[in-house]
């Protein structure tokens, strides 16, 4: 758990991870931007786990609300190999409660954000940013911010690189959850959508 303290940065900070196979920058809550804050929580927002042995310890203890999906993502990074055992989702599950327990809402988020995988080799927003689109996070456009949270369900299946036409429904997805939650307008949105990805990664061959 004091390791996670390194990705709720007050600057912008070099991490070494077990489980990441490269090096990733985190970056402060502050340095990401009001789009990109927007689209993840949207997105993140929308995620659901109804796994059995999540509902019965939503059940027993009601320590990790529906809504409260960052802990459990977060915790699912923690575990570097991905086996389905019973005593691994348990120990997901609890790792999870500490995190609620230790952390705040904002600081799980910097760590979400900071862990995340967005596919091509790109771990955490900072990284992805300058990846996809050559910027920093807090220049990203309300179309750009929407496309890199939406990669995080599954960025090799998203990926703009390889797969442009599933990269734009799942972009238009989280710009339309942006809406719903009232962090953009309906305009906005309509604006975001009628865009390309404007994707500057080279492309794959």
């Amino acid at each position: 758990m004091k390791a996670l303290a390194k990705f709720t940065p007050a600057r912008e900070t070099r991490v070494l991870d077990p489980c990441l196979t490269t090096a990733s920058v985190a970056i402060p809550n502050e340095s990401m931007g009001n789009n990109l804050r927007a689209a993840l929580s949207a997105a993140e927002a929308g995620e659901e786990d109804q796994g059995v042995l999540r509902a019965l310890y939503l059940g027993l203890a009601n320590r990790i609300s529906q809504r409260q999906t960052l802990s459990m993502q977060i915790s699912r990074s923690m575990f570097c190999e991905p086996s389905k055992t019973l005593n691994r989702e348990v120990g997901e599950l609890r790792t999870a409660a500490q995190l609620e327990r230790q952390f705040s809402r904002r600081d799980l988020f910097t760590i979400f954000a900071n862990r995340a995988w967005f596919g091509d080799g790109q771990v955490g927003v900072q990284a992805a940013s300058q990846y996809f689109f050559q910027k920093d996070p807090n220049q990203l456009e309300v179309g750009e911010a929407a496309l890199l949270a939406g990669l995080i369900r599954a960025p090799a299946r998203l990926s703009p690189l390889n797969q442009p036409n599933r990269a734009i429904q799942r972009r238009n997805e989280v710009v339309d959850a942006m809406i719903e939650s009232h962090a953009i307008s309906a305009e906005e949105g309509a604006v975001a959508k009628a865009r390309g990805l404007g994707i500057v990664a080279p492309e794959k061959k």
